[in-house]
């Protein structure tokens, strides 16, 4: 009997494992579409919830796979069916088919696609009960449907120009329009008919403004902001342009601006203005650690409605190794000659210690800011400073400069655009940036040097797989001594490498060198960046890199056969404050190798 035990036991052990195994789900090797002609494999994946494992997926060989079912495949194929509706294929045919390995547990999905005939717009037709309508708002909204005539039908079409048509009426004083669709579908042509219903409704004005919420701000400045007056005609669009205008004086941390449609006198709408004042002082402070800034101290305390109106004043302190001073103060007056022109009075005191030279800035800039648009701004600045070179003889840093010339007074005028389109401060993910910038020096108060400093930097993301960005940055840049000057300022040439610029090289050590070595920069610069960022696990992230780059002595004096390059990897760390971020990156084509590393927060474009 203990024999006959023993033989059952050793028997479920060796099954034990075949049982086990047995049990374990099927996971999907793939998912694969057939037939779509029209609609991208990208659009079809992102409309199912069974998904192809991902590159990094695979590479994570530990974890197990997108599980398959059947059922949530089925109710998938009825997605893409509804998708390729909406999307103006009515009679889509689409079905699938699978392939397993020996032991069934890696499926390949393959989606056999019919598109059919497309369904295209054949007429579309606004009107009201009177047929009065004013043509002049309707042709305005129709140059900006995205539905037209001759198009394939697409629902996301149709409901964004019914938007189109009842923003078009609210903003030429028609608050209670109302318009409704009808869709004619004619199977035998493949052809959709369209027609707009649109009940204007009475013609309105706007009426009282009252102000509520917690907020000392005077309302004769709220007033001032407003950009409508009681008696106007009534438009939305100038409701929500008065909105973002007070929110972006940054007094306000709640701003709302509403018609009361609700309680019209007669042919007026009352507004209401709902806002929450922000805290009139404001403290930020950060401490953190780099490889090249060691530890980084830095606060800043900001006074809103200092001497009233919405006028700012912002003291702000850094310090880190190669920074071990910065003092500076901003007293900003908004909207000084006229709506979004701002200026801003900056004195400061920097301290800045590079390898070859240490030079302590102290002066102040005048500074005109237009803001053109969300996003875009222009500036006309005129900076004075008197800069000192210390800890370090002139003559040994760089023999082109003469030791009297130590300590000297600069005094230009700057003229710059930016342009920012991206979705986030610290970590973007779409869109692009632009900065340029052209500086004259020497301009009276004994200036001591005379050149014109042109500079550029463009940068672009582009999102695409799932969280994966392609973000990628050029610079170019040029200093040109005039007036029989020689040489141009030491502390203002170009310097790369280090954290966020050649990451092959250390901090600022791709630079023309003196005759003992010393990097003393140049004054033409050209340098971009290629990166891949990945998601890994969780805040985690990975991305890989190439940049190339170079400066050179002279003004236009770029040479591309004398490009350094280099190419890394790095992990990001996603934090409120923005990504911590590790890069790894060694120089290529140098004939040796050799290794950077670099801690830092934020991105390094």
């Amino acid at each position: 009997m203990p024999g006959v035990f023993r033989i059952i036991l050793l028997a479920f052990i060796l099954l034990l494992p075949f049982e086990s195994f047995a049990q374990k789900k099927p996971v999907i090797k793939k998912v694969v579409f057939e037939g779509n002609a029209t609609l991208s494999d990208e659009d079809l994946a992102g409309q199912m919830n069974t998904e192809s494992p991902t590159f990094l997926d695979k590479l994570q060989f530990w974890k197990p796979g997108p599980t398959f079912s059947k059922y949530t495949l089925d109710n998938d194929i009825d997605r893409l069916k509804s998708y390729y509706q909406r999307n103006g294929f009515l009679h889509p045919a689409i079905h699938y088919s699978l392939d397993s390995n020996r032991v069934g547990r890696r499926i390949s999905v393959l989606i056999h696609v019919k598109e059919g005939r497309p369904y295209l717009v054949n007429r579309i037709k606004i009107y009201d009960d009177t047929l009065r309508l004013d043509s002049a708002i309707v042709n305005e909204a129709k140059k900006e449907f995205p539905v037209k005539v001759g198009k394939r039908f697409v629902d996301q079409d149709v409901y964004q120009s019914e938007d189109k048509l009842t923003s078009a009426y609210t903003n030429k004083g028609f608050p209670l329009v109302n318009v409704k669709r009808d869709i004619q579908v004619d199977t035998s042509a493949h052809s959709v008919d369209l027609q707009f219903q649109v009940k204007p409704g009475p013609k309105a004005w706007f009426g009282k403004v009252t102000f509520n919420g917690d907020s000392l701000v005077p309302v004769k400045f709220i007033r001032n902001k407003l950009r409508f007056s009681p008696g106007d005609r009534f438009s939305q669009k100038q409701l929500q342009l008065t909105q973002q205008k007070l929110f972006n004086t940054e007094l306000f941390s709640y701003v709302v601006v509403r018609a009361q449609t609700d309680s019209i006198q007669g042919d007026s709408i009352p507004i209401t203005v709902y806002l929450k004042e922000k805290p009139r002082w404001s403290l930020q402070a950060g401490v953190g650690y780099g490889t090249e800034d060691r530890v980084r101290v830095s606060a800043e305390v900001t006074r809103l409605h200092f001497l009233g109106g919405a006028r700012r004043l912002i003291f702000n302190g850094k310090h880190s190794h190669f920074l071990p001073f910065s003092f500076d103060t901003k007293f900003i007056q908004p909207d000084i000659f006229r709506d979004n022109l701002d200026f801003i009075l900056n004195p400061f005191y920097i301290r800045e210690n590079e390898t070859g030279f240490e030079v302590d800035r102290l002066g102040t800039g005048v500074t005109f800011q237009q803001t053109f648009s969300s996003g875009t701004a222009g500036y006309l600045m005129y900076s004075l400073e008197k800069d000192r070179l210390t800890n370090k003889a002139a003559a040994a840093i760089d023999s082109t400069v003469n030791p009297q010339d130590s300590i000297h007074n600069k005094s230009g005028i700057t003229v710059g655009v930016s342009r920012n389109t991206t979705n986030d401060v610290f970590d973007p993910t779409d869109g692009w940036k632009l900065d340029t910038y052209v500086t004259y020096m020497g301009v009276g108060f004994q200036s001591k040097y005379h050149y014109i400093k042109v500079e550029s930097d463009v940068r672009h993301y582009i999102p695409f797989n799932v969280n994966w960005v392609f973000a990628a940055r050029l610079r170019a840049g040029v200093i040109r001594p005039i007036k029989g000057d020689r040489q141009s300022p030491l502390e203002d040439r170009f310097l790369l490498g280090g954290a966020n610029s050649l990451r092959g090289w250390g901090r600022n050590q791709v630079s023309p060198v003196n005759e003992n070595g010393v990097p003393i920069g140049g004054n033409s610069v050209l340098e971009g960046s290629a990166e891949v960022r990945f998601p890994v696990y969780e805040i985690f992230g990975g991305a890989a890199f190439m940049d190339f780059g170079n400066v050179w002595p002279k003004a236009f004096n770029y040479n591309l056969e004398r490009l350094k390059y280099d190419v890394g990897l790095g992990v990001r760390v996603k934090t409120p404050i923005g990504p911590i971020r590790l890069d790894l990156a060694t120089p290529v084509f140098e004939n040796k190798f050799r290794t950077q590393f670099f801690i830092s927060i934020g991105q390094a474009f």
